[in-house]
């Protein structure tokens, strides 16, 4: 390789650090040696033991040395007075190597003076490392082959390179498959001028041949490395007045950059991988920093974009790493704050609530609620309260992925037959004509067939929501026989009519024992006799709409009697609320605001007479009072001022069972009487 252009520009960076410099101290910028970050401990430790002389005569613009070198082979290009050729050495070890290249023979005399000296301090008994003058445009020349070095270094020397694309291309030759670039030099936020490119002191200082990131990305690209990342940005302020008024408004900033040669994406993707360091990195065991926006802290798991997980997998870093997830599943492009708002929502360390709900509406524009609804009466109960929803337990044989309840086979919660027995007392006393059984998993209450034994004998109609599948385990079907002799209205969850669709909510097999389950209960005349209801609920599952509800009717009735041989009486289509696992789900996929602004423009006042909470009250495992399942998600409960305090206090069931004392002294009138009057409501979420 020839380089016959720019000869004039090699003499001048030649002369002015072979004989001008002769210490930091003769710079006339801070661009050389600009960083204001203190180096990591583990190089700090290693700089005690490097001769001060070195120290004296280094110029640099930050600290480019990775962790976990033990044993690797480090090129060092530029590599000066050769003070970080020797941190290297100490950190690569006996079995290590490191390679000092520079073009500069004054500057490697000096480094080659203090070799033996070095290896002696360090304690090695040969010396690990070699410096070679030459050009980092043409690292053949000087015998370093392809594919032969683990990482490649530079501390402040490649913008002093005329032929930058030939200095990356050499790189990209030389670093083995999943090796790392890892270098420090000044960038600048614009093309710098050419009119600039022989200044001898714009050269030297490192400001004329600065490269701008654009095109440092654009060079990385062309030869086969697609992403990089800044570990370290440090903002550069020129010092000398004359050298400011002669570059004007450009910006110049010194960038510690990380590059790994594996194959990559030429944007940050996210596909739901997470990483998460073991701490076996003996320079720091606490953490690694990837990015200068990416820490991972030892037992703490990260999100990544695909990039991330590939150059971590790909490097000589995939020891201490272990990374979850593949390429499968892609979410859009990888945002490093919401990746972790959607993993911790999905470790259940966050979880999306009334408050959440609330500032995303109004970030939206979306108007609340009871301001959309015209005729205020609507905002009250209806005249008589009919339903009475029990949930009573939050355990479940299933964890779906609809589920804002967010049950699930470790929920612990369970209604006691201490509080079943107030609650069918209340209805009565009520005069309640629905009791809505739900969960969890109603079968998983160790109480249920009695409950639905009495509550048979009070209600006109009683109600389990059963998700069907759980009645393939031999300790819950005889709950079908159960359900048969009482008449209970059955109602079960299908999100699709086969078992692709279904498993995707549900989880794999359910979709098999659902229909095994509805044969059995058609067999018992559910489907067929007038008196034993089967429906079933659909449910989206994602951001989008339910279809027509009549015509999804009609088309599962005729693919479930085709195809499973099974019947059921209605299907009733719901949109799902933006809460618990359903709103991680939408967080995880990017898709939360979209569905909140769908909710908003499909409003349908139309509707609103017809709510389930206005004509229902819902009863918590625990006795406590809401009006409605959202509401009890939310954490809005009913209420009543209390006498005295004039505060607020949480209705349970024995207020709505035994009375409650109001202001004007009225002992005799139960919470369930005064529940028939028109009351405010607790406030409904806009999600809602």
């Amino acid at each position: 390789m020839e380089f016959d252009e720019s000869q004039d520009i090699r003499e001048l960076v030649r002369a002015y650090y072979g004989e001008t410099l002769q210490g930091s101290d003769d710079l006339k910028t801070d661009a050389c040696c600009c960083t204001t970050a203190t180096p990591p401990k583990y190089v700090l430790d290693v700089m005690d033991e490097i001769e001060d002389d070195i120290m004296m005569h280094f110029y640099g613009c930050g600290s480019p040395i990775p962790p976990a070198l033990a044993g690797a082979t480090v090129l060092d290009l530029g590599c000066g007075t050769g003070r970080d050729v020797y941190l290297c050495s100490k950190l690569v070890g006996p079995a290590g190597r490191v390679i000092g290249v520079d073009m500069t023979e004054q500057q490697l005399a000096f480094a080659r003076r203090y070799e033996a000296r070095q290896m002696e301090r360090f304690g090695f008994a040969q010396s690990n490392v070699e410096f070679h003058q030459g050009f980092i445009e043409d690292l053949a020349a000087i015998g370093i082959e392809d594919d032969s070095v683990d990482v490649v270094i530079s501390n402040c020397v490649i913008n002093l390179s005329p032929f930058k694309d030939q200095v990356f291309a050499e790189i990209a030759r030389v670093l083995k498959p999943g090796g790392e670039l890892y270098f420090s030099d000044i960038f600048s936020d614009r093309r710098v001028p050419p009119k600039f490119y022989d200044d001898p002191v714009l050269r030297g200082e490192c400001l004329s041949g600065a490269l701008y990131l654009e095109d440092f990305r654009r060079i990385l690209a062309k030869h086969g490395i697609n992403a990089f990342y800044d570990v370290e940005t440090s903002e550069l302020h020129v010092g000398d007045f004359q050298i400011a008024t002669k570059l004007g408004c450009i910006g110049f900033a010194s960038h510690t950059v990380r590059a790994i040669k594996c194959d990559l994406e030429d944007r940050e993707e996210n596909y739901g991988q997470v990483a998460t360091y073991l701490g076996t990195m003996p320079e720091n065991k606490r953490y690694f920093d990837l990015t200068d926006r990416v820490r991972l802290i030892k037992g703490k798991p990260v999100a990544i974009s695909g990039n991330m997980a590939a150059m971590l997998s790909a490097s000589r870093y995939a020891p201490h790493f272990e990374i979850t997830g593949d390429r499968t599943h892609h979410v859009g492009a990888y945002d490093f704050a919401r990746a972790q708002e959607a993993l911790a929502l999905k470790r259940a360390k966050a979880k999306v609530g009334l408050q959440e709900l609330e500032e995303a509406n109004r970030a939206l524009g979306i108007e609340p609620f009871d301001q959309r609804v015209h005729d205020k009466d609507l905002l009250r109960s209806a005249p008589a309260l009919s339903t009475m929803q029990v949930n009573v337990c939050y355990r479940c044989n299933l964890a779906c992925t609809h589920c804002y309840l967010e049950c699930g086979p470790r929920r612990t919660e369970a209604m006691s037959r201490e509080t079943m027995e107030d609650v069918l007392a209340a209805f009565v006393a009520g005069g309640f004509k629905t009791l809505d059984v739900t969960g969890g998993s109603p079968e998983m209450n160790p109480h249920l067939e009695w409950f639905v034994h009495e509550a048979s004998q009070v209600a006109e109609e009683v109600i389990v929501r059963s998700n069907l599948a759980i009645l393939d385990l031999p300790e819950y079907r005889h709950f079908m026989g159960v359900y048969a002799e009482n008449g209970v209205h059955v109602v079960t969850s299908l999100p699709y009519f086969n078992e692709k669709g279904c498993a995707e909510q549900r989880g794999r097999n359910v979709f098999d024992r659902i229909v095994k389950a509805m044969r059995q209960l058609n067999e018992l005349g559910y489907g067929t006799d007038p008196r034993l209801k089967l429906d079933v609920a659909y449910n989206v599952s994602g951001p989008f709409l339910p279809p027509d509800q009549r015509e999804l009717e009609e088309y599962y009735a005729f693919e479930l009697e085709r195809e499973q041989g099974v019947k059921f009486d209605n299907l009733y289509a719901f949109n799902n609320y933006a809460l618990g696992r359903f709103a991680n789900h939408l967080k995880y996929e990017g898709k939360f605001d979209y569905y909140l602004d769908l909710l908003s423009e499909n409003y349908n006042a139309a509707v609103v007479a017809r709510m389930m909470c206005r004509s229902q009250v819902n009863v918590d495992w625990d006795g406590r009072l809401y009006d409605c399942e959202v509401n009890h998600v939310l954490g809005l409960p009913i209420t009543e001022e209390a006498l005295a305090q004039g505060a607020t206090k949480e209705a349970g069931h024995r207020e709505m069972n035994g009375g409650i004392a109001f202001e004007g002294e009225v002992p005799d009138e139960t919470l369930c009487e005064r529940a028939q009057e028109k009351k405010p409501r607790g406030k409904v979420s806009d999600a809602a």
